[in-house]
């Protein structure tokens, strides 16, 4: 049996589930654990319900043999005098592993953000991450059509759909925490964006910006210098306004992406066969993330001082 974990936000269970799926579809046993990775995780919790997902959590006893968790006496004293002994794998890098795919008797930890961990079950994966689905869960809940004062998410996907419309996406509030800097900063700059910009609008001189950004106090800095962007402001719970963006962002015909596996899976999920796709060349500081590019991906190369090509 292999046990995946969910954690992270909602790209980053995006990735796990696929990977969930493709063990699947190879006929394995495999279950998910959508407790641990949350329990000292308070800012994220499980975010794939919306889509309809189905799948087999593990007994407590599966989960303590897998993790030698269990608390009786005797285990307790057997891990005091010589550790723990879990059948567990944590991700140490951002390489794809082929041999993941072929281990028995595995707790999974990680985010396996390549499209090569589910390349076999692509077609389930999205069949899965079906965004009108999305928009079915939003509708009942009261959350697509209602504006509260301003644009409502249907509003703007009529203005997406009926435009050469192009998705920047700016990644904001956790990136800006001083550990989280070190991995993410520097990379999605001004001059990225700007150039990502300038070269959408040589390819397709009437396309039509929609910024989208986590940060609803953000008034966008730089971005102004590019022209008329019109920027993403949806009213309601940040959960909602999570999924309605996601669903809208897919629904552009082109991306500017930010180093995020939010807009990688938008932009992933987006039909369009003709799409162009910019997203920074570095994905994370310190860190070869080569195996998380597509191949319809165009990586906008840059230094200190700005751009300098693709």
């Amino acid at each position: 049996m292999v046990i995946v974990q969910l954690a992270g936000g909602l790209g980053n269970q995006m990735f796990q589930y696929a990977l969930y799926l493709q063990l699947k579809s190879l006929g394995r046993e495999v279950k998910i654990d959508d407790v641990s990775g949350f329990a000292e995780d308070p800012q994220r919790d499980l975010a794939l319900m919306p889509f309809g997902v189905s799948y087999e959590r593990p007994s407590k006893k599966e989960l303590q043999k897998m993790l030698d968790s269990s608390m009786l006496p005797w285990h307790r004293v057997r891990r005091k005098l010589f550790g723990r002994h879990k059948k567990s794998y944590f991700e140490e890098s951002k390489f794809f592993m082929p041999e993941v795919l072929t281990w028995d008797d595995i707790y999974l930890e990680g985010y396996w953000q390549t499209e090569r961990y589910f390349h076999e079950a692509a077609d389930q994966v999205r069949e899965v991450y079906d965004t009108d689905r999305l928009i079915q869960w939003l509708r009942l809940e009261g959350l697509w059509d209602n504006g509260s004062g301003g644009k409502s998410a249907e509003q703007y996907l009529q203005e997406i759909d009926n435009t050469c419309s192009v998705s920047v996406h700016v990644r904001r509030g956790d990136y800006l925490t001083p550990d989280n800097q070190a991995l993410y900063g520097g990379i999605c700059t001004d001059a990225y964006y700007m150039e990502g910009i300038r070269r959408m609008r040589e390819l397709y001189p009437r396309c039509r910006f929609f910024l989208f950004c986590n940060d609803r106090e953000w008034e966008g800095d730089g971005m102004g210098q590019a022209g008329d962007i019109d920027r993403i402001a949806l009213s309601g719970n940040q959960q909602a306004v999570d999924y309605a963006e996601f669903v809208l962002m897919s629904r552009c015909r082109h991306h500017i992406l930010a180093n995020s596996s939010f807009s990688w899976w938008a932009s992933y999920l987006n039909p369009n066969p003709k799409k162009t796709v910019f997203a920074p060349k570095q994905w994370l500081n310190g860190v070869d993330c080569r195996d998380c590019y597509r191949t319809d991906m165009q990586k906008l190369s840059y230094n200190k001082e700005g751009i300098h090509g693709l």
